[in-house]
């Protein structure tokens, strides 16, 4: 039957009739498109676990495990700038097993870690320690660093610590990324290179000790170190990171086995 002869509202069925099909042909379209993307998604997600699970995340700044100076006035490995003082005290040693830790001062350290943030198998002893400072009267931020202008630093990095704030305040890039009980936290940052032909960026402050200037401060502390991509801190939390022996590490070693074989 020719459209000429079909009145106005017989037509106009007939257009709303190939809308309604227009319609769902498009919602149909868009289920589609929906169904597509979200298979997408889930195979990306699903690549990107296996891909950081598989991912040796290695350790690119010093002693993570964090030995301090005989003379206690320093961490092996760190450099600090901005501070009119510095004390460090190993307070404990976690191991393996919380059998074997060791609290060196009688202070419970060793025990309120356990108890209050990780209480399973460690891969590698590791030390707690307490730090005490009074920041100078500089405006420039007082920091605790490991890595930076060492130039360790190079492509994605992850950077993370436990620390128990007791007084004073801290500051810097490092932010509270999981709280525990008693006062403890696990702080952490990522940086990504964003840009292959651009320099590569790291920030100055990882932690800022104090906020104000001649703040004093005191906290307990452990791991504080960066590692080479992303760790996922919310789901992994932090942990001990081996470290491939740099050049100028193995030069010296060479040197000194050269000097005790020398007769």
């Amino acid at each position: 039957m020719s459209s000429d002869n079909l009145s106005i509202t017989e037509r106009l069925t007939n257009v709303s009739a190939r809308a309604n099909a227009l319609c769902d042909t498009v919602q149909s379209q868009i289920g589609n498109i929906n169904n597509t993307v979200s298979a997408a998604e889930t195979k990306f997600d699903n690549y990107m676990s296996g891909a950081r699970a598989e991912l040796s995340h290695i350790l690119m700044s010093k002693n993570q495990k964090m030995e301090p100076n005989d003379s206690g006035t320093a961490i092996k490995g760190f450099t600090t700038i901005g501070l009119e003082r510095f004390e460090v005290i190993k307070e404990a040693t976690i191991y393996a097993a919380a059998a074997n830790d060791t609290d060196h001062t009688g202070k419970g350290v060793a025990q309120d870690f356990r108890t209050n943030v990780y209480n399973g198998y460690v891969n590698s002893g590791f030390h707690i320690l307490r730090i005490k400072w009074k920041r100078n009267d500089a405006s420039h931020p007082a920091r605790i660093d490991n890595n930076y202008w060492l130039g360790f630093q190079q492509g994605a990095l992850s950077t993370g610590c436990y620390l128990k704030l007791i007084s004073g305040s801290i500051e810097g890039t490092m932010q509270p990324v999981k709280e525990y009980s008693n006062g403890w936290q696990l702080l952490g940052y990522h940086q990504r290179a964003d840009n292959p032909s651009k320099s590569f960026y790291g920030p100055h402050t990882k932690l800022g000790l104090s906020s104000s200037t001649l703040e004093e401060g005191e906290a307990l502390i452990c791991l504080f170190g960066s590692v080479s991509g992303f760790v996922d801190f919310e789901t992994a939390g932090w942990g001990v990171y081996p470290e491939f022996a740099r050049l100028t590490d193995v030069s010296s070693a060479i040197s000194q086995l050269r000097t005790e074989l020398t007769p």
